[in-house]
């Protein structure tokens, strides 16, 4: 279509197509004339993912021309949808040998999962938003606003770890050191 809705038509090598870019509808007449009807076949963006599956009412199945996966590759599969953070999760970790997932988010909470149901087992408050998350052997470390948290999932302990000022949106173990990036 033009600027100003009209379908715009294309001499092509087979034959008469036109395209709408506003619906996204694709017609071909390999054989135009003035009297015949053209097709119609409405293209499919593969790369989008479907958000009645996201919702969890995708009543279409593998005929749906959207994505049901957060994930392109092969084996992947959705085992539960994590529900109960009420902002964004800007961390999230399966500690090495365990069953259970952790997350921080926005919403200044931290949340532990069941790894096989999908089920809060545990929040906490953490009285500001998480900005990281990650897992080092034993530990969870939260970024948060000028401190690290730091969880023992063995023992419960917890620390507060002062030191970087500012938000904490990055973390990383190496060796017996912790390195924060922060804003």
């Amino acid at each position: 279509m033009d600027v100003h809705g009209r379908e715009r038509k294309l001499a092509g090598n087979n034959g008469e197509f036109s395209y709408s870019k506003a619906n996204h509808i694709f017609l071909r007449n390999p054989n135009p004339s003035h009297n015949s009807s053209l097709s119609t076949l409405k293209s499919p963006d593969h790369n989008k993912l479907c958000k009645y599956w996201m919702s969890g009412h995708c009543h279409r199945g593998d005929k749906c021309w959207y994505l049901h996966s957060w994930s392109r590759g092969d084996g992947f599969t959705m085992l539960a949808k994590l529900e109960g953070h009420k902002k964004t999760i800007r961390g999230i970790a399966l500690p090495s040998g365990h069953d259970k997932l952790y997350s921080g988010s926005s919403d200044g909470t931290a949340r532990i999962w069941d790894g096989h149901t999908g089920k809060c087992l545990h929040f906490t408050n953490l009285g500001d938003e998480a900005g990281s998350l990650i897992t080092e052997g034993a530990w969870v470390f939260i970024g948060m606003k000028n401190a690290v948290k730091a969880l023992n999932i063995h023992s419960d302990l917890e620390l507060n770890l002062k030191g970087p000022v500012g938000q904490v949106y990055a973390m990383i173990v190496a060796g017996d050191m912790l390195f924060a990036g922060h804003r």
